[in-house]
């Protein structure tokens, strides 16, 4: 409804024609449109202005990676307390949405290659009698703080259930 109230004043200043007559070509009611005209802003609408231009400035300068809940904490660090929900609202108002990166998985077994199949062997193979009949060993992988990871490899005693060895790199 605004453009059309923007519209009527534009039309109503740049030809001089009368309100009433404008109005009625747009289907507005005069009322309505010189309540939108004399309107003065709320404290609440002039505070989300203010906070979304801070949003909108943190949100290029970290380019586009910052979302609400990040925003809401940076602006609580200026000293503009808002919350993650009002953040997330003037987001979606100014039509801006953080990039959400696909999280890094690392492979540890590559399982599309074409050499053979090493058959499990294990399937067939009686319960371990005894200590160090049987070691099993696997690969992980361990997430860091930092977004880096590193592997983790173990050697298990099959009849005790006990780590033999293990090696982290």
């Amino acid at each position: 409804m605004t453009e059309i109230y923007a519209a009527v004043s534009s039309i109503e200043q740049s030809s001089g024609t009368e309100t009433s007559v404008v109005c009625d070509a747009f289907e507005v009611s005069r009322s309505a449109y010189y309540a939108w005209r004399g309107r003065t802003s709320t404290c609440r609408e002039s505070r989300d202005t203010f906070l979304a231009h801070l949003i909108q400035d943190i949100f290029w300068r970290h380019r586009r990676r910052y979302g609400a809940r990040r925003i809401a904490a940076e602006l609580a660090d200026q000293g503009e307390i808002c919350s993650p929900r009002k953040v997330a609202q003037l987001l979606r108002l100014q039509g801006l949405r953080a990039i959400q990166p696909k999280s890094f998985v690392p492979k540890t077994t590559n399982s599309r290659h074409r050499l053979g199949y090493s058959p499990n062997l294990l399937l067939d193979a009686p319960e371990p009698r005894s200590l160090n009949d049987l070691w099993v060993g696997d690969i992980s992988y361990i997430p860091l703080t930092d977004g880096r990871f590193c592997y983790l490899a173990i050697l298990m005693d099959r009849y005790s259930r006990r780590i033999i060895g293990w090696h982290v790199e």
